[in-house]
């Protein structure tokens, strides 16, 4: 995906569970910090999205393809357990494993840069 095919060109996307509600949900939301799950089945794939400044931790072994609004293209194999860390950043995710990945997100929603 490329730059020009995010929504909102000069707008923020949205975040995770705005731009796909069926693979993000809020479970807490402080005003300062947030918790969300995320569950995505083998083949699927959320719209682009971002995320303040966060800490994952992956509750189940996948495989992702992570597309950046740059159009760079990561792919990574998590277990589970992994955590990761990062600053504000928007993406787009697709299960390209044979396993449904499962993920609870920490959010700091004093650290959107991208908002």
């Amino acid at each position: 995906m490329t730059t020009s095919q995010w929504p909102g060109a000069g707008r923020p996307v949205p975040l995770a569970d705005q731009a796909s509600p069926e693979f993000y949900r809020e479970l807490v939301n402080t005003g300062e910090t947030r918790l969300v799950h995320m569950t995505m089945a083998p083949g699927a794939a959320d719209a682009p999205h971002r995320h303040p400044e966060e800490i994952v931790y992956f509750l189940s072994a996948g495989r992702l393809r992570i597309a950046l609004e740059s159009g760079d293209v990561v792919e990574r194999d998590v277990v589970a357990g992994d955590v990761m860390h990062n600053e504000a950043w928007a993406h787009q995710v697709t299960n390209v494993g044979a396993t449904s990945v499962e993920a609870i997100i920490f959010e700091r929603l004093d650290r959107d840069d991208l908002a």
